[in-house]
């Protein structure tokens, strides 16, 4: 569609675009931009690098633009700013997070530093007490054999504490996400070469926002810390560390790592966790320690995948995209579920085991 006057907004679509066609049956006006913008809206839903929470809110925002027919300029900026947003946020997320986890490790470092300090001095003070004796040479080097040992342990220990540090969730006490893709990646390995069974749970915290929102952060965070403590206690039931792994995905969103024989236990432990977490009385207080409410609940949605319905073709991320998607099937369901991803003849089904209409 072309205009000879300049000033006339146009639409480059040629007639019979199927999303031309459509456009103009839900009375979208002919101009580039805004067509472009919706087009771009619409065809968000393809990319797998998208989470599916955004993909959600995209196909949202595309509905409420279209129902309101608002197609000013203004409009246009809003929209337009919003979706950016919406593409944006998982990065600001990460960003947010990385910032956070890298300004803990800069602190404890700097302790390290001055402890440090505090070793070496000694190591000179008592090297140089050492040779001053005049003590037998060999008591001497054994003198100061004893004194390096001890600086060597110090050494040590603040080597496994920082990488404690820099695989552990400050909140939760939980893996964090560089421990998760740590042990995804050993997980991958090993089913690759020894068929060793894995499954990946993920688990989300339902409306943990409006909670937020309701009761404060700080109490949002109690609610996190005693969900963590529900997860692991289940989890580890009946498996120690080296069959399961728990960890703090991001925000209100966890994984489970299952190993070997305890992958056979995953739908046990999701639905465990699910009841657990629904029955559990949540108890709010003031920062005086005072009962404010009582009986609050919280919901969990879960969905899990196997690394056997996938090629050994980057199986990480395949695993990871199918439990997201079963997650996101739970969330789109109503919440507070566990659903299962399988796959048959190059097709992907979505079984609900827990909560909701079980299939």
């Amino acid at each position: 569609m072309h205009s000879d006057n300049p000033s006339k907004k146009i639409c480059r679509f040629e007639v019979g675009h199927k999303y031309c066609d459509l456009f103009e049956r839900l009375g979208v006006p002919r101009d580039d931009r805004w067509r472009s913008l919706l087009s771009c809206l619409r065809s968000t839903q393809k990319y797998s690098y998208y989470s599916q929470e955004q993909k959600k809110q995209v196909a949202d925002l595309l509905i409420k633009t279209l129902e309101d027919a608002d197609f000013s300029e203004e409009r246009y900026c809003s929209v337009l700013r919003e979706y950016q947003a919406i593409l944006a946020s998982s990065y600001a997320k990460r960003l947010e997070e990385a910032l956070q986890e890298s300004a803990d490790l800069a602190d404890d470092f700097r302790r390290s530093v001055y402890h440090h300090k505090g070793a070496v001095e000694g190591l000179e003070e008592k090297s140089v007490a050492a040779v001053r004796s005049g003590a037998d040479p060999e008591d001497i080097v054994a003198q100061l054999r004893d004194t390096f040992q001890e600086v060597i342990s110090v050494l040590k220990e603040d080597a496994e504490r920082l990488d404690h540090i820099c695989k552990t969730d400050g909140l939760t006490g939980l893996f964090n996400r560089r421990a998760f893709d740590e042990n995804l990646k050993e997980g991958v390995k090993a089913w690759e070469s020894d068929k060793k069974p894995l499954c990946l749970l993920l688990l989300d915290v339902d409306n943990l926002k409006e909670f937020n929102d309701r009761f404060g952060h700080r109490i949002g965070d109690q609610a996190l810390q005693t969900f963590s403590q529900i997860m692991q206690a289940v989890a580890h039931r009946s498996h120690d560390d080296d069959d399961i792994c728990c960890c703090r995905f991001g925000g209100d969103e966890f994984a489970i790592l299952l190993f070997g024989d305890a992958v056979t236990d995953v739908v046990e432990i999701a639905q465990a966790i699910r009841s657990r977490l629904e029955t559990y009385d949540f108890v709010i207080r003031d920062n005086q320690g005072r009962i404010i409410k009582r009986n609050v609940q919280m919901t969990v949605s879960c969905g899990f995948a196997y690394a056997h319905d996938f090629s050994f073709d980057n199986l990480g991320a395949r695993i990871l995209d199918a439990a997201d998607s079963a997650l996101y099937e739970a969330k789109d369901l109503g919440r507070n579920r566990v659903v299962e991803y399988s796959r048959k003849d190059d097709s992907c089904k979505f079984t609900v085991l827990s909560g909701g209409d079980v299939a």
